[in-house]
């Protein structure tokens, strides 16, 4: 909240000069390095991707942290310019993988996370080399171009892919009354499911899907 008024406050008292620019990008980083941070919470309380949520929430706050101070002390090309932009783009890789990790789908498409997956971390790699190196090789751009068009497909499928999971099993009625009695992580019995298919525990926030066949 504070951070918000600092940002309004920049924005509509006086004149919009240097001061109040730097006053609006410290609040923009400080908003930015939240969300980012909130978009990996849930992968980390779940336990996917093992060690990658908590280390992505790190380098966000690191990055955003080290943005203010490149803010207040004017930008130039330097190491810790670099830094910046290397850290910020493997911290909004961890954000993305984090939040494809949450999507369910079929065993038999599977491969299409996996490949996302791969996708951003080849291109977060890349990224990172073009920032502290000068190529000027034509293949390294046009590969990044194949491979975030790659990942654009693979983001816009993922979504797609979950929905159609949850429908197939809506439609086969697996759930007919029935329902796991216990998590199949901790034990316990609270459970949840919104489709009859997908459990959550209450307990240790575990996801899986359930089948009843007889």
């Amino acid at each position: 909240m504070i951070n918000a008024v600092l940002g309004i406050v920049a924005l509509i008292v006086g004149d919009f000069g240097e001061e109040q620019g730097k006053i609006l990008m410290t609040s923009l980083s400080v908003s930015a390095a939240s969300v980012l941070s909130l978009m990996m919470f849930p992968a980390r309380e779940r336990g996917l991707l093992g060690h990658v949520p908590i280390i992505g929430i790190g380098l966000s706050v690191v990055g955003f942290g080290l943005l203010v101070i490149l803010v207040w002390t004017e930008f130039r090309e330097d190491i810790l310019a670099r830094s910046v932009g290397s850290i910020l783009t493997f911290a909004v890789a961890a954000g993305y993988a984090s939040l494809i990790s949450m999507a369910v789908v079929q065993p038999k498409y599977a491969i299409v996370v996996r490949a996302a997956y791969l996708l951003v971390a080849l291109l977060s790699v890349m990224i990172a080399i073009v920032i502290w190196g000068e190529v000027e090789s034509e293949l390294m751009p046009r590969t990044m171009g194949v491979m975030s068009i790659l990942l654009a497909a693979a983001t816009v499928s993922i979504p797609v892919l979950h929905r159609l999971n949850r429908q197939n099993a809506s439609h086969a009625g697996l759930s007919e009354g029935r329902k796991p009695a216990r998590c199949v992580r901790c034990g316990s019995a609270e459970l949840s499911s919104s489709d009859g298919y997908t459990y959550e525990c209450g307990a240790c926030q575990t996801r899986f899907n359930a089948k009843i066949l007889i």
